[in-house]
């Protein structure tokens, strides 16, 4: 199995689509013995399922621009690559995986369409291909504790979403990927956007409140002062706060054969 480390920002980050991506994973033929390609290994959670799945006979290769978070195994093998700079080449060779997974890099992608032909040459006949990345959907409040928290919430996740998050800026594939994948001779291509009502003191919210912990620095050069990110942090714990999650979209396809 992969050893997780502390992943500082990208933690909370990615936390946002691991589940998109392993719900993805659950939907297509992965059977014990199958090698996989994970891109945006990240801080090694979907990498250690990959690792279950295809088990003792099977192998990972996990990329990533920041290998501590990760360590080699008799299964998964770790390469550092910034591929959200310059994809360059990718490991493995042509039809030498049953499965390519690639989530947002949390960085501008310099060529996403070429990263995914790299993928896609990479995949056996019959291979699956999974991407995942957020939409420019921004999140909105439902309910909050008192007046005024609206205005913060708000105040404080949009500059979220166009900084950390960066969505419909910078780390994601293609807005047409299905067109562009079908384009390319795949079939079954299917995608999937998820969103949800989170609550304060649920999983989500959490999220955002670790995520904003993180960015403290840059919230607060946006103008987000220490009460006002004191304040954030209860009502992401408060019940009586909803808001509409970020929205993830995950995309699978399989190579004909």
């Amino acid at each position: 199995m992969t050893t997780t480390h502390a992943a500082g920002m990208s933690a909370p980050l990615r936390e946002l689509l691991d589940p998109t991506i392993i719900q993805q994973i659950n939907r297509l033929d992965l059977n014990p013995g199958s090698r996989v390609l994970e891109i945006g290994a990240g801080t090694g959670h979907v990498t250690a399922y990959l690792a279950r799945a295809v088990g003792p006979t099977g192998g990972v290769v996990a990329v990533d621009d920041d290998t501590t978070h990760l360590s080699p195994t008799a299964v998964v093998d770790v390469y550092q690559r910034d591929v959200a700079a310059d994809p360059g080449e990718l490991p493995g060779g042509a039809a030498s995986f049953d499965l390519a997974v690639a989530r947002w890099p949390l960085h501008r992608l310099a060529d996403p369409a070429g990263l995914i032909d790299q993928m896609l040459t990479r995949l056996r006949p019959g291979g699956w291909l999974v991407l995942a990345d957020v939409t420019d959907t921004e999140p909105c409040v439902y309910c909050v504790a008192e007046p005024g928290d609206e205005d913060l919430i708000n105040a404080v996740v949009r500059r979220l979403y166009y900084t950390t998050l960066a969505a419909g800026r910078t780390g994601r594939w293609p807005a047409d990927a299905e067109g562009l994948l079908h384009g390319k001779g795949m079939d079954s291509v299917c995608l999937t956007v998820v969103s949800e009502t989170w609550t304060g003191g649920g999983p989500g919210c959490g999220v955002l409140a670790g995520i904003a912990a993180h960015a403290q620095p840059t919230l607060h050069a946006l103008g987000i002062d220490a009460e006002g990110m004191d304040r954030f942090q209860t009502l992401m714990g408060d019940p009586r706060v909803a808001l509409h999650s970020v929205e993830r979209r995950g995309l699978h396809a399989r190579k004909p054969g």
